[in-house]
């Protein structure tokens, strides 16, 4: 953060960079209709890219982990080959459902064996084995393999898509937002540490809250806003806001702050978080585009449900489940490099409570707002400037869903 004792207030005008977007007030229905949300899961959220875990997790051949995909109800079992390529499949076992591997992670020495009957696929998903084949009327264990879901790998990030057919790859779900931050040094912080909380609203507005920074000197005085805003910024703007297609970049401000008594305690032998490799200044063209000597982080977004608050020494990765119209599951994982010394994973912790403590201050709001959405009680929102990255969702849910309409219109 940078200590100059009166930095420029960053300017408005973002909204005039992008015309298609509009100004106006946006219809809030897309925030709580039930209709809305199941056309959403079959337009959007089924077609789309999710991050599930790191190659780290499944360093050899062998290595596994199972997970979850809350909105889709699957359970996942993810591991490494003997080729060394990383397999997603979905944990059923295919004889009559049980998982076929029951332990959350660890390492199979070349089978993966239900423990309902004993049928064992391998680690390309093939079923190998059938206690008693002869019994079974025409088993074809060459079709009853596990099934696959769509897996790719990104910066180590290990992604999957839940559509049977994905519509576009990886890498082009990721597009120009992917290549413009694949240089970041992602894969220096390989300590990582998760929390989760259900929350009663819907996931738009979940994105929406860490996208603006208006409401930081009202809601946060205490714990973002002595950085955040500080004497040049008063009124909480951001730096810059950057589309990418259906992805945005956030750039945050912020300046060095008196610090509290307990972070003075916290890093008095130690930072927050080492630097990674590199000044903030020389990191890739998608992060802090603006190359400003006022800048924090960068709230990389990859829609609809995906985003990394981006630093010079830590990262966080932000994954929201859709439960319903107006239900989420928040997943945050904190990613720093293994700290050396106790003092250092002191000053790691109470950062990461830090972060945790603004989070839970904003979704307390949240679920007052779902509450007047649900009720009907407010049905257009009305967004400031530098409320940009709010419009640019509205907007291109809005067109997403405008296009399904269609589409199953002609169907």
């Amino acid at each position: 953060m940078n200590e100059m004792a009166k930095p420029p207030v960053p300017d408005l005008g973002l909204t005039e960079r992008y015309p298609d977007i509009g100004r106006g007030p946006v219809d809030t229905a897309i925030y709580h209709e039930p209709a809305v949300y199941a056309k959403e899961l079959e337009a959007i959220l089924r077609p789309s890219w999710y991050m599930i875990g790191r190659v780290e997790q499944i360093p050899r051949a062998g290595d596994f982990f199972t997970c979850d995909l809350p909105t889709f109800g699957y359970e996942l079992l993810i591991c490494r080959d003997r080729q060394g390529d990383v397999n997603g499949f979905h944990n059923v076992c295919t004889h009559r459902g049980n998982v076929a591997e029951h332990r959350p992670d660890g390492h199979s020495a070349g089978l993966f064996t239900c423990r309902f009957h004993g049928w064992s696929f391998d680690l390309e998903g093939n079923l190998k084995r059938i206690r008693d084949e002869e019994g079974f009327f025409g088993c074809d264990k060459k079709k009853m393999g596990l099934r696959r879901i769509a897996t790719g790998v990104w910066q180590g990030f290990i992604f999957v898509c839940p559509a049977e057919e994905p519509p576009q790859s990886l890498a082009e779900w990721l597009g120009e937002q992917g290549a413009d931050t694949a240089d970041y040094p992602w894969g220096q912080c390989t300590q990582s540490y998760q929390w989760e909380c259900e929350i009663a609203c819907n996931w738009k507005l979940v994105n929406d809250s860490p996208a603006e920074v208006y409401h930081i000197p009202v809601l946060h005085p205490n714990s973002a806003a002595p950085t955040m805003m500080a004497s040049g910024n008063p009124m909480g703007r951001l730096l810059d806001v950057r589309i990418r297609g259906n992805h945005r970049t956030n750039s945050h401000y912020s300046v060095a702050g008196e610090p509290k008594p307990v972070q003075k305690l916290a890093y008095f032998h130690a930072a927050a978080a080492q630097n990674v490799s590199g000044a903030a200044r020389d990191y890739p063209p998608g992060i802090n585009p603006t190359r400003s000597p006022f800048w924090t982080v960068d709230l990389i977004m990859f829609f609809p449900t995906l985003s990394f608050t981006l630093s010079a020494g830590m990262y966080t990765a932000h994954q929201v489940w859709p439960l319903g119209p107006n239900r989420s599951l928040y997943r945050q994982r904190v990613f720093v490099q293994p700290a050396r010394t106790a003092a250092e994973r002191v000053g790691q912790e109470n950062t990461m409570v830090e972060f945790r403590d603004v989070v839970m201050e904003d979704f307390s709001t949240l679920e007052r707002i779902q509450r007047a959405l649900d009720s009907g009680q407010i049905r257009e929102f009305h967004y400031h400037d530098h409320e940009l990255a709010l419009r640019h969702q509205h907007h291109v849910v809005t067109e997403i869903l405008a296009a399904y309409d269609r589409d199953q219109a002609v169907a």
